[in-house]
């Protein structure tokens, strides 16, 4: 009787075995992951959930994962979702992953994602706008003039607008203005294309691109300083104020807006205005070692002599850029006066 029960408690002990050793092989391992553009922490150390079953969950868990700032993560479940058959989003998700490297810097990860993109939907807005911005950022001019154009019409695709436009266009305000926009459109590739005609000293053409930035944005701080700052350079001052005031009344602190308007007030030979501009960033000395610096920038080194001047009196010790910038404006003057 009692070697009945060993053999039973062995014959147990022996299926129980087997059943361990069939559960670990059945397990599957955990493949290897090498994606070159994953730069993140090793995957091992991000997630211990079992795979997704599919692309749009793979999705889910990325945008949650990024929801929580936890970018690598999201990187990670993005990239998994591509590696289904017959992705349906891969655009979407590749946009997404660029955009993730283009927040780190990873400027060259980004326009990888974003090309990848771009083969799995020629006419995705979002896509073509960013890739403008890193060839603008990067100095590529023609690239970024190029993608910024095929955004816009990408998105007049999407609006069902049955318009479009390109760089050799004749009549190009009007077009620009005949174009249709909703919340969604590209505002930067309209700004971008902007500060790319700006550049070539087109204002007219720059503001057009500006003004339909503005339908898409009305409160977008960086269109109304585009905007005024463009209005400057091409000597409409009362314009300019407009839109830099406009845009102190969205970000009162805005540095560049409050340089801007006084660049403009000292244009308009209201020096007081600039210094009281100034003034509120910097300390007095300062603020008037700025306006001194301008005006020789404006081609009026005579008048910035005296505020370069009064900058050095009131911190002599300290202001060394004041006596730099009045030795440059005496030189001019001088250079001026010389026959």
């Amino acid at each position: 009787m009692e070697l009945t029960m060993r053999l039973r408690s062995i014959k147990l002990c022996s299926g129980l075995v087997i059943i361990l050793m069939f559960g670990c092989a059945s397990e599957p391992e955990r493949a290897s992951f090498n994606d070159p553009l994953y730069n993140g922490k090793p995957v091992d150390t991000l997630s211990s959930e079992a795979p997704p079953l599919n692309e749009k969950e793979a999705i889910m868990r990325g945008d949650t994962a990024l929801q929580s700032n936890n970018t690598d993560l999201a990187l990670y479940e993005y990239l998994r979702s591509l590696e289904f058959p017959e992705a349906k989003y891969q655009d979407k998700t590749l946009y997404n992953i660029g955009r993730i490297h283009q927040t780190k810097g990873n400027y060259s990860l980004a326009e990888q994602a974003y090309l990848l993109a771009v083969k799995a939907n020629p006419n995705n807005e979002q896509v073509l706008e960013q890739l403008g911005s890193i060839y603008l950022k990067s100095g590529k001019v023609d690239q970024a003039k190029s993608y910024f154009y095929r955004a816009i019409n990408a998105d007049q695709i999407r609006l069902k607008s049955g318009k479009s436009i390109d760089i050799q266009s004749s009549s190009i305000v009007a077009k620009v203005a005949d174009l249709s926009v909703d919340t969604a459109s590209p505002s930067e590739a309209y700004m971008g294309i902007g500060i790319l005609y700006d550049v070539d000293g087109k204002h007219g053409l720059a503001q057009s691109f500006y003004a339909k930035a503005l339908d898409i944005t009305p409160n977008s701080v960086n269109a109304l300083i585009n905007t005024g700052y463009s209005y400057y350079m091409s000597g409409n001052y009362q314009q300019a104020q407009r839109f830099m005031v406009s845009a102190l009344e969205e970000d009162a602190n805005n540095e560049k807006a409050q340089n801007n308007l006084a660049l403009i007030y000292l244009a308009k030979g209201q020096v007081k205005r600039a210094i009281n501009v100034f003034t509120k960033q910097v300390g007095a000395a300062e603020a008037l070692n700025n306006v001194g610096y301008f005006l020789i920038l404006q081609g009026k080194p005579e008048e910035a002599i005296p505020y370069l001047q009064q900058a050095i009196d009131k911190n002599p010790s300290y202001y060394k850029v004041a006596n730099e910038n009045l030795e440059r404006a005496l030189s001019e003057v001088r250079s001026q006066a010389t026959p």
